[in-house]
């Protein structure tokens, strides 16, 4: 299976011998983070968001990534300007509107961000500028859709995106160069997490990209507000840890703030998965959660009298 280094990061692998990633979103629709959708954003609101996140995952070993959703084309320059200044976090470049992306792989190219940025997306139709734009900026990561959004039904099976993937989009992506691929499940609704986990588990199977998907496209909804903190708890930490074991490398789990509620199960999940891969003499690293976090809960089980 396939590893891939991304800024400072790798992702990839056999599920469980690197950590995984954990990506937030920032100015998505009533983020209240964006002031203005010309890209006047809430920069304290912005650097506490961030610093709290980065601390959060750093604590349990995982990697923690952020999903740039620019609202309109006029706010990919100081959106991105800024966020560049976080050098260490692995930006995915994100939009609604193709010419929005188009902009942010150019300007990305231009500020010397090549590295540490992904395409987040290439579909099936995708216009060919927005191409030329990731290629002419000489972009290094690209994040394949597996799912045709003018043929649903069609596209839903995991072997249905399994050929979508062979079929049309590996062939686009080879518009691109020289690329590392990334491969997003795309989630449809609850239900269709299941075969998101099934699609990611057949891609790395057959191909080793390092995939993943989008829960928080179907679980916005699921609040505080609306199920209860435990229940919210449990729901997005259980889809979560059911990605990973499935092979998910990256979670886009919604707004940044929300890492906090399922890091640890995440952790627990790459813990007992590393262990298993040490266990058939595979090497993990020291930052690994197997190593960071859940040595503190093998010690509980030492210490307490049984």
């Amino acid at each position: 299976m396939k590893e891939v280094r991304i800024g400072k990061y790798i992702i990839g692998g056999e599920p469980g011998k690197n950590p995984a990633w954990l990506v937030g979103t920032l100015f998505h629709m009533g983020d209240k983070a964006l002031v203005d959708e010309k890209g006047v954003i809430d920069k304290e609101l912005v650097e506490d968001r961030i610093s709290k996140a980065l601390e959060t995952a750093d604590s349990y070993g995982l990697v923690f990534a952020v999903d740039l959703v620019f609202p309109t084309k006029e706010s990919v320059e100081p959106i991105l300007q800024y966020m560049a200044g976080y050098e260490d976090l692995v930006l995915f470049l994100d939009s609604p509107d193709p010419e929005a992306r188009a902009k942010s792989y150019r300007l990305a190219g231009e500020i010397g961000l090549r590295d540490r940025v992904v395409g987040n997306g290439l579909y099936t139709d995708s216009p060919g500028y927005e191409l030329e734009a990731f290629r002419e900026a000489d972009l290094k990561n690209i994040v394949l859709m597996a799912f045709d959004p003018r043929n649903p039904a069609g596209s839903m099976k995991p072997v249905d995106r399994l050929r979508l993937l062979e079929e049309k989009l590996l062939p686009r992506a080879g518009e691109l160069g020289d690329v590392n691929i990334l491969v997003d499940a795309i989630v449809i609704d609850p239900a269709s997490i299941a075969l998101s986990g099934e699609t990611i588990k057949l891609v790395k199977e057959k191909h080793g990209y390092p995939s993943g998907c989008a829960p928080a496209n179907a679980l916005g909804p699921v609040s505080k507000k609306k199920v209860g903190v435990e229940s919210m708890i449990s729901i997005h930490g259980g889809v979560s840890v059911y990605l990973r074991v499935m092979g998910a490398d990256f979670i886009m789990y919604g707004p940044v703030s929300r890492i906090k509620y399922i890091a640890e199960t995440v952790a627990v999940a790459d813990s007992l998965l590393g262990y298993s891969l040490i266990q058939r003499g595979v090497r993990i690293s020291r930052s690994h959660p197997l190593r960071k976090y859940f040595k503190s809960i093998q010690k509980l089980f030492v210490s307490t009298p049984q």
